[in-house]
């Protein structure tokens, strides 16, 4: 008797996010399937991201079992060839019927529709790690405009003054470039002092690991959290797009880390309303919040 991977997902979690993954025959998966709590997940997103149980064969096929509206049920199936076949509004009968049919490699699916083109759907079969890191990208992205300010301006104030009879009013040009030039040059070093700076977090799993660096990565656990604070500049006019975010636990202990580990978007979305948890904006001068850079 075969032996195929499946794994659950539930509606609090985000897409690529899996629980009780492990591999098991026919008999397993079909307990598996009558003990999910198909009745608790209703009401949650419909499709191919919502609650379901995924089984995946030693070829690399999907086949995905989900929700349908009114106790009804899904099934989603990508191939190996990335074809995608789905079937809608079916029974609970007709679901286990195509996991049996999945088992025996047989799977009919004369009933499905078919899109020829599934490349981009495998990613809400297989599961992710949710894991987020610095990226050079992400820093230079997050201070372009200082980067164009400072090069722009280190460079035309450069040639002018090099050309200009009346140097010392080019200065007035120079000495504020090379300024912010020294505040983006203590942005950079410091995000690189923590370059190794580690984060895993996702959205249905109470337990998420942060570390400055791979030998210093600790466990956590959003119900010991108090509070999050998220540091933004105060002034729309300035062009400094970095964030901090300062998370607070209950005992006092707190952990700091920027946007360019993770988006402000990505952190907001791992806490479902489960955890009643939401981000309380500060805002803080420029000075004052590269000062609090971690």
């Amino acid at each position: 008797m075969p032996e195929f991977i499946s794994k659950l997902q539930y509606k609090t979690y985000e897409n690529g996010e899996y629980s009780d993954e492990k591999v098991r025959d026919l008999q397993e998966t079909i307990e598996l399937i009558n003990n999910f709590p198909w009745a608790i997940e209703q009401y949650a997103h419909l499709g191919i991201t919502g609650p379901s149980i995924t089984i995946q064969d030693i070829e690399g096929n999907y086949l995905k079992m989900g929700i349908y509206y009114g106790g009804r049920f899904s099934i989603y199936y990508l191939d190996f060839k990335n074809h995608y076949y789905e079937n809608r509004n079916i029974s609970f009968e007709f679901a286990q019927d195509k996991v049996i049919e999945f088992f025996a490699g047989r799977i009919d699916l004369q009933n499905f529709k078919m899109q020829r083109f599934g490349i981009g759907l495998k990613k809400y079969f297989i599961t992710s790690n949710f894991e987020y890191r610095i990226k050079i990208w992400k820093l230079l992205l997050l201070n372009i405009f200082w980067e164009t300010y400072f090069v722009g301006t280190l460079v035309l104030g450069g040639g002018i003054l090099f050309n200009n009879p009346f140097k010392t009013s080019m200065m007035f040009i120079l000495v504020p470039a090379l300024f912010f030039g020294w505040i983006l040059g203590n942005v950079f070093l410091s995000l690189y002092r923590r370059r190794n700076q580690y984060l895993r977090i996702s959205r249905g799993n109470d337990e998420f690991f942060f570390g400055d660096d791979s030998n210093e990565i600790r466990a956590y656990n959003k119900t010991d959290i108090d509070k999050i604070l998220n540091y933004v500049n105060k002034s729309s006019r300035n062009p400094n797009l970095i964030e901090i975010y300062e998370v607070v636990f209950k005992n006092g202990a707190n952990i700091t880390f920027t946007n360019v580990l993770i988006s402000n978007s990505q952190l907001s979305s791992k806490f479902s309303n489960k955890w009643k948890l939401s981000m309380t904006r500060i805002e803080k001068n420029f000075f004052n919040l590269m000062k609090m850079m971690p």
